[in-house]
């Protein structure tokens, strides 16, 4: 396999679209071309991270945090960053990231942390919706098979469903300028929805067959939602339970031994309750919105927790490497080793520890 062969069958399930703005996900080093035999999974790109990949023949590395966030003006060996992307580049290691794509798109990591927990049936807190159109195009009966046969292989999908279409029998009517003859024809209107870009491309492809100079279409930007991703998740538990007896469930749930908790009573029964991997404290406001009682995220900073505190949401600070260090299982699920690709896992030491 290519590295394009992967990052594509990757970015079908977790589209790079669905990153925040500000993140930077894909192919960070590497050629698209490159062939692959061995893949490293990590959660940081961390020297000794890319040490052991040479070692150990890696043609490309998976991490979920980029190597690469703020514009990088120099590649030397005088700065860390510089020393980990020549190594990198002079042992033809590709390096790919997936950090909010992954967490955001169905079936992500926020979804799987939840699913983890045992909340059933989670929301997304923040969720993100497509700019979806409608394209609709006459054709003649004769030509209208050889347009769906398009409108299929263009691989369209609309929530988990591929090659839908629309279909209505119409009339068409029109005189000629110079005869006047008057002409009725029977046709079709195929509609189909999607993002604007793809929609084009699509008419594109079926103004090539359509026996008309001038196709009659239109694409009309709709109102109608359609999910496209989102950060974290909340629900609502069965019956209320104890932040205590929450925290002793997440350590063993997701194998943490050690947890940090802003609350005033450790035993305050919560009921609603939510999760964002990572840093997730950005979501406060959000959060208060959907009434959370307990929230459980990482990286919370003092004066975060105070607020919290004050404003009577109670937190779990679960960590952030602990709370992402088994996204290599979303990634093995899709890349079956099947494929002749050899896949390992390999995470550096948590930054922080307790003594």
């Amino acid at each position: 396999m290519k590295v394009s062969d992967i990052t594509r069958r990757l970015e079908k399930k977790f589209p790079k679209s669905n990153a925040e703005s500000w993140d930077n996900v894909g192919l960070l080093v590497g050629e698209a071309k490159q062939e692959v035999k061995k893949i490293q999974i990590s959660l940081d790109a961390t020297e000794d991270v890319i040490e052991r990949a040479v070692k150990n023949g890696v043609d490309m590395i998976i991490t979920h945090h980029p190597l690469i966030f703020s514009p990088v003006k120099t590649i030397n060996d005088g700065s860390l960053i510089g020393r980990k992307l020549l190594k990198l580049i002079k042992n033809d290691i590709a390096l790919y990231s997936m950090h909010t794509n992954l967490d955001s798109s169905k079936e992500g990591l926020n979804e799987y942390v939840a699913d983890l927990l045992g909340w059933d049936n989670s929301s997304v807190i923040d969720e993100e919706y497509y700019d979806m159109y409608r394209l609709s195009v006459y054709v003649p009966n004769e030509w209208y098979p050889g347009v769906i046969k398009k409108i299929e292989e263009a691989g369209l999908e609309l929530n988990g469903y591929q090659g839908v279409s629309y279909t209505a029998d119409t009339s068409e009517r029109y005189t000629e300028k110079e005869s006047g003859t008057l002409h009725l024809n029977e046709n079709k209107r195929v509609e189909v929805i999607g993002e604007k870009g793809r929609l084009y491309g699509i008419l594109n492809t079926i103004k090539k067959i359509h026996p008309y100079e001038e196709v009659a279409y239109e694409v009309v930007k709709i109102e109608n939602k359609y999910f496209k991703s989102g950060i974290g998740r909340y629900t609502l538990l069965e019956k209320p339970v104890t932040i205590e007896d929450i925290a002793e469930e997440v350590k063993v749930k997701l194998g943490i031994e050690n947890l940090r908790l802003v609350a005033r009573d450790k035993k305050a029964p919560v009921r609603r309750v939510a999760v964002v991997n990572g840093s997730g404290m950005s979501y406060f406001k959000k959060l208060k919105r959907l009434k959370v009682d307990l929230f459980l995220t990482g990286d919370v900073k003092y004066h975060e927790g105070l607020d919290a505190l004050e404003d009577g949401l109670n937190v779990i600070d679960i960590g952030h490497y602990e709370s992402e260090h088994f996204f290599h299982r979303l990634i093995t699920k899709e890349l079956k080793e099947k494929d002749g690709l050899e896949i390992e896992v390999y995470n550096d030491i948590p930054v922080f520890k307790y003594i």
